[in-house]
């Protein structure tokens, strides 16, 4: 029996890590520079690390895993933890906030 749990939870590991590297794959796009009405820069990084900065400071960081229409955030300048639903455009993000009903309107300025 532990054999089997064993080989169950290195599965499970080899499944979810794969999710997390093809993430780059499945949404290409999203990655880069965004600005978005309060004057803030967004960047997601290819190693699906994110800041949101405003022209001073930075206002939030962490690591992200990107999934079809939520992104799940694990901040690392706070502790905190949150699921966010997402619409990827050509060249806009809508990013729901957290604990709102508000959004972010992002456009892409650069990669």
């Amino acid at each position: 029996k532990q054999l089997t749990m064993k080989n169950l939870l290195l599965s499970l590991t080899i499944l979810l890590s794969s999710f997390t590297v093809s993430a780059n794959e499945n949404y290409p796009n999203i990655y880069g520079y965004w600005l978005n009405t309060d004057g803030e820069i967004l960047l997601i990084q290819t190693d699906d690390t994110f800041s949101r900065r405003n022209k001073s400071d930075v206002l939030a960081q962490g690591k992200i895993v990107i999934d079809s229409n939520k992104i799940s955030v694990f901040r690392t300048d706070i502790d905190e933890e949150y699921i966010l639903e997402y619409f990827l455009g050509k060249e806009t993000l809508v990013l729901m906030k957290p604990n709102s009903d508000e959004a972010w309107l992002f456009t892409k300025v650069g990669d």
